[in-house]
Order: C-alpha cells, then sequence, then structure tokens
C-alpha cells in the first residue's frame, strides 16, 4: 500500500479500463524487479515482483486481465525464444507466447542485456574499486575512442523494431508502449565512492551510454508504432548515490530489497508514474510516428552523432560548417542546416544570422533525448531545471535563460524540458530575433 501511495503524484488514467481489457508485460530485470517483494510467478528465478512497474500500472488501470512475462537477464531473442539457464535452473518460456489476439495493453523493457549495460556497470564497479579518480571504465570499454558498448546499443536497434513488429503482429488491437531504462547515476558525475565503486569519469560514461539507449529505443518506438516511457527525467536525483529513503536504485550492496544496480520497491513505482503519464494521454493514431521537433528524421537521412553535435558551432559560415560536420543536413533553408540524431529521437539546428553564404551560426538547438548539459538535458524535469538555474530569466512562455547573462537557453513545457539551445551574445541583446530564431529552428 505504502508503495501504490506514491502513485498518487501521477496522472489519473484517462478512463477505467473496459470490461476484457488484457495487459500483457514483456521485459527484462528493470521490469520483473528482482528481490522486490513480493517474488512470485513461474519460474520464481525470473524474480519477478507483485510490486513491479507492471503490476502497479495494472492496479492502477483496473484491467480485467494481467499477463507479466517479464524476466531477469532477458534478451530480445527471448521474445522468440526460450530462456535458460536461470539461476535456480528454471526455463521461462518465449515471452511471445503471452501475446493474444485480444490483447489491449501491451509493454515492454528491453534492450540492455542486448547492449550488455548491466555488465558494463559491474566490470566498471570492479575496475574503480582500486581507481577512484581514474578513467578505467572508458579506457576498458573504450579504447582509444573505439566505444564498444555504443556500438553494441547501435546493434541493438533493429533488434529492438522486431520485438514492436512483433508484438503488433500478434496483438494487432494493443496499444504498445516500450519503456526506457531509468536515471541509475548521478547526473552530474559526482562519485559516491567508496560506497558504490565508480569514479567521476565512470559514472559519466556510463551514463552517457543510459542516455544513447533510450534515444535509440525512443527513435525504433517512433518508427514503429510504439509510445515510448521515459523513465530517465523522473528518477533523476534518486540514484545509486543518494542515501535512503531518497534512493530509487540499489548500488553493489542494496539497502532495501532489490537487485544491485536496479529498482528497488520506489523505483519500479517511478516507473510506473512514468508509464502511466504517458498512458493517460489519448492513444496516438497508429502509424510510424515522430517525436515533437523530428519532422524530417525519420525519412531515410543520415543521422548525425555526439561526435558531430559537438562540432556545430557558433560562429561558424555555412561553408566552415559543412567541411567540419560530416554529415549532411537533413533538410536546409535559407537561414538554417537542419540535423536528424541517431535514434531519431530529435534533431539539431543550425541558424545562421542572415542568408549570405558568409553568415554565421549565431543559435543552436537540440529537441534530442538527452541532449544538454550535465545538469540538465531534453526531457529533463521542470523542477530540476529550476534547481539547477535559480537565476533564470523568463524571456517568453515556456522559454528561458538559463541566467541573465548565460547563453543557454531551455523551453519547459508540461514538466520536461523540450529543447536546449545556445545563443550568441549578439543575438541575446536582441531579444525579438533570437525568439524568431527559435521559432524558426524549432518549428
Amino acid at each position: 500500500m505504502a508503495l501504490l501511495a506514491l502513485l498518487t503524484a501521477a496522472p489519473a488514467a484517462s478512463a477505467q479500463a473496459d470490461d476484457g481489457s488484457v495487459y500483457v508485460a514483456l521485459g527484462d530485470s528493470y521490469t520483473s524487479a528482482p528481490l522486490v517483494p513480493n517474488q512470485y510467478g513461474e519460474p520464481i528465478d525470473c524474480g519477478r515482483s507483485d510490486h513491479n512497474y507492471p503490476s502497479l500500472v495494472s492496479q492502477a488501470l483496473g484491467v480485467e486481465t494481467f499477463i507479466d512475462v517479464s524476466c531477469g537477464s532477458a534478451e530480445t531473442r527471448h521474445m522468440t525464444e526460450p530462456q535458460t539457464d536461470l539461476p535456480l535452473g528454471g526455463t521461462n518460456p518465449p515471452q511471445f507466447n503471452a501475446l493474444r489476439a485480444d490483447a489491449t495493453l501491451v509493454t515492454v523493457g528491453i534492450g540492455g542485456n542486448d547492449a550488455g549495460l548491466v555488465g558494463v556497470g559491474e566490470k566498471c564497479a570492479e575496475l574503480g574499486a582500486t581507481n577512484p579518480n581514474g578513467t578505467a571504465c572508458r579506457d576498458h570499454f573504450a579504447p582509444n575512442g573505439n566505444d564498444t558498448i555504443a556500438a553494441q546499443i547501435d546493434a541493438t536497434a533493429p533488434r529492438i523494431a522486431a520485438v514492436l513488429q512483433g508484438i503488433h503482429q500478434r496483438s494487432p488491437r494493443a496499444r504498445v508502449a516500450i519503456v526506457g531504462y531509468p536515471d541509475v547515476l548521478p547526473d552530474n558525475g559526482a562519485s559516491c565512492w567508496p560506497m558504490v565503486p565508480l569514479s567521476p569519469d565512470d559514472i559519466r560514461y556510463i551514463d552517457s551510454l543510459l542516455l544513447r539507449i533510450n534515444s535509440m529505443i525512443a527513435g525504433q518506438a517512433a518508427a514503429n508504432d510504439a509510445e515510448f516511457v521515459d523513465t530517465y527525467s523522473d528518477s533523476g536525483g534518486h540514484d545509486v548515490c543518494t542515501l535512503p529513503p531518497t534512493r530509487w536504485f540499489e548500488g553493489l550492496v542494496p539497502t532495501e530489497p532489490a537487485y544491485p544496480l536496479h529498482p528497488n520497491g520506489k523505483g519500479e513505482a517511478s516507473m510506473a508514474r512514468s508509464a502511466l503519464e504517458v498512458l493517460s494521454r489519448p492513444r496516438p493514431p497508429a502509424g510510424p510516428r515522430q517525436p515533437a521537433g523530428a519532422a524530417p528524421c525519420l525519412a531515410g537521412r543520415s543521422a548525425i552523432g555526439p561526435r558531430n553535435v559537438g562540432r556545430i558551432r557558433l560562429g561558424y559560415t555555412r561553408a566552415r560548417l559543412l567541411s567540419r560536420v560530416r554529415v549532411s543536413p537533413s533538410s536546409r533553408t535559407a537561414r538554417s542546416f537542419r540535423y536528424c540524431t541517431k535514434g531519431g529521437s530529435g534533431r539539431v539546428t543550425a541558424v545562421f544570422a542572415g542568408r549570405r553564404l558568409r553568415a554565421r551560426v549565431q543559435l543552436v538547438t537540440t529537441t534530442a533525448l538527452g541532449h544538454g548539459n550535465r545538469r540538465v538535458r531534453v526531457r529533463s524535469g521542470a523542477a530540476a531545471f529550476k534547481r539547477a538555474y535559480p537565476n533564470r530569466r523568463r524571456l517568453a512562455p515556456g522559454i528561458y535563460q538559463a541566467a541573465p547573462r548565460n547563453r543557454r537557453l531551455f523551453g519547459v513545457r508540461r514538466g520536461r524540458v523540450t529543447f536546449v539551445a545556445v545563443a550568441s551574445r549578439r543575438l541575446l541583446r536582441r531579444e525579438r530575433k533570437l525568439l524568431d530564431g527559435l521559432l524558426l529552428a524549432l518549428r
């Protein structure tokens, strides 16, 4: 009951579920919630909790039939293959076996084990135990900038697409939502070594992987008629380095019943709130969808990654920008270059001071999931934004300058940061032109 009380902060579902509603939950350990009381179901070594986020969502929506087949260590292949070699020798049948033609809701949380993220956390903790201030984790997984885990995340994208398509084929009437991964580590890279034996750089590296996989999952959701549930934003500030009772994710030595580096009961309740926030909205029309502000970004165009995003600089001319950024813009206007981001989660736009060829970039905006600085990113909560920038200045409804002399700008709508931008000092002195530039970049 205490955990259910945590859900009261979530928006109420639009209506109680109709009679005959069928909800099927699929996923890995972040869905099943191993060790979180009370464990139930067969096989018991899947680590399924009756207080995991699907159970809490089911209770909040009042569905008539609830089926949870999530299982710890599941990968995308276990949607269609049995999962063997569980800790106690059990076998979980293919999760797709639970899908039904009359299903009205299907949620799935999957992909992290394909990319090996939990293993990354465990290995980094092992390396960090004797290296509290180094870069051992990044050196191990991304030697010489060759990030093997980032490559694994990118390689998981078609498997996520296949999972979503498989759900639609087996449950054609169902509303489908794919749940992203929460903010397990401090946003600002602050270390709590030795309680969690990760250096500041280890934390920043692992956090970048979480943002990358969430961006990829969001893009696949948009391309495959599914809704993306962002659990990262709501969970900020409750990471493994916080102390009970504000800690929602357990470290290597849990203080509440939960598997290490996984959500405890409060973390699962947070994920349920995020899911209910999405499911309380009207169901979007069928067909491929795109995140707001990403209209040109799912049409088979080249996508831009973090390295090239960093090359988009204020003061560059068109020619300089084209020579520095190795991906062609997805679209161009007389005053702007737009770039799709990898995963299709948004776009980055460079706005020039004028139409002349030698006009320089005076504004750069991003609507991509996770983009921004270390304190506040796209999809961060409004409360986190207000805490990070107490001296913010309101320029227009929903548009803020970080501080009177700060060049960073933020859009805030419905409790979330929707875009992050940086503007030239000259443009900031001309507020009308600044707002015109933002309108051009974001429309």
